[in-house]
């Protein structure tokens, strides 16, 4: 009778944690202080709770089936409880797992078995357990049904707080490419002018995703306004990025456009060779690529904006940088005015 009364609040302790861990885990300090405190106290009650109903079945004959050698047994019960008990604490005491967004493929799968672990580890303990509670439940089924619901899950305990660091990161890294994968993919159905699209074609972004958002750029029915638009309203970096490799059925309603936009060209240029908070310059290469493939014909227009391009270029650079390698942006910066020298003697 003792062993049902033990059975019973071991059980009530399992439901009161199972219902702890469904609930989100907080964001202040002050909250988080209370949970833990409460996470704690939840981990005892369920710890001394099953700890007492082993001792009660094993006092009771219930683990005789594992070996006929007492000490051997005892010592064998204790580890299979014990690693139960720390897989129910880990998985009680790891909110991280407990994700608030959505999770893809494997990655959700084993997140979401971390974070409810302390709601199905138990059972692999107390379904077992309430059949050891009567001998005559005990000896309808086979030992082995019982060892490889026991064994595993205190196996599945001690692994979970020893899994190397090296192999958490790794999923955290591939779940987080899941899932912006899954973001750009999303933004790329929903947008639907260029100048959205246009920033999904950096080559930053996986090939899959660039040819996706250049497919439905290139079938905008109002490809040409829209990107007139963007170099007129918005970053022309991108634009510049599209007309590298993409031709133009009308190049010359880019010319004025494209003309406004070397004012803004040269400030950034400025500001990204005298500011040490910048990361690097934009890419010059490029835009010369464009002028001379595109736009052969009004090279005369473009040349004066080159030529004030450069003088700006030859600004001292910043003597450090806080997110560059120094070195390698002013290596970058002298090799493009070195093409804009060449670009300008050619012209």
């Amino acid at each position: 009778m003792f062993g049902y009364f033990l059975f019973g609040l071991t059980v009530l302790v399992y439901i009161v944690i199972s219902l702890f861990v469904l609930q989100p885990a907080p964001s202040g300090s002050d909250q988080n202080y209370g949970w833990a405190s409460s996470a704690l106290v939840l981990i005892a009650a369920y710890g001394v709770c099953s700890l007492l109903l082993t001792i009660n079945i094993t006092a009771n004959g219930g683990f005789n089936w594992i070996s006929d050698a007492k000490l051997k047994r005892n010592a064998i019960v204790a580890i299979l409880w014990f690693g139960m008990v720390v897989g129910v604490t880990y998985c009680t005491l790891k909110p991280e797992y407990h994700k608030i967004y959505q999770l893809t493929g494997f990655i959700r799968l084993l997140s979401q078995l971390i974070s409810y672990g302390a709601i199905w580890l138990p059972l692999l303990m107390l379904i077992p357990y309430y059949l050891f509670l009567k001998p005559e439940w005990r000896d309808t089924l086979s030992p082995n049904l019982f060892k490889t619901l026991l064994v595993f899950a205190s196996v599945v305990g001690f692994l979970l707080p020893i899994t190397p660091k090296i192999i958490l990161k790794s999923y955290k890294k591939f779940d987080e490419r899941e899932l912006a994968f899954n973001e750009a993919m999303k933004n790329i159905e929903k947008y639907q002018h260029v100048s959205s699209l246009l920033y999904y074609t950096d080559k930053s972004y996986d090939e899959q995703i660039r040819n996706v958002a250049l497919t439905k750029i290139k079938a905008s029915k109002n490809l040409e306004a829209e990107l007139i638009e963007t170099l007129e309203q918005h970053s022309s970096y991108d634009v510049f990025d599209f007309l590298d490799e993409n031709k133009v059925e009308h190049p010359e309603r880019f010319i004025e456009p494209i003309i406004k936009s070397f004012d803004r060209l040269t400030a950034d240029m400025h500001e990204d060779i005298v500011n040490p908070y910048k990361r690097g310059v934009f890419n010059v290469e490029v835009l010369l690529r464009v002028l001379e493939g595109q736009f052969k014909d009004s090279i005369a227009v473009f040349k004066p904006h080159i030529l004030k391009l450069q003088e700006v270029m030859e600004t001292p650079p910043a003597k450090s940088r806080a997110y560059d390698d120094t070195e390698q942006v002013n290596e970058t910066i002298y090799k493009y005015r070195e093409d804009v020298k060449n670009w300008l003697a050619k012209h």
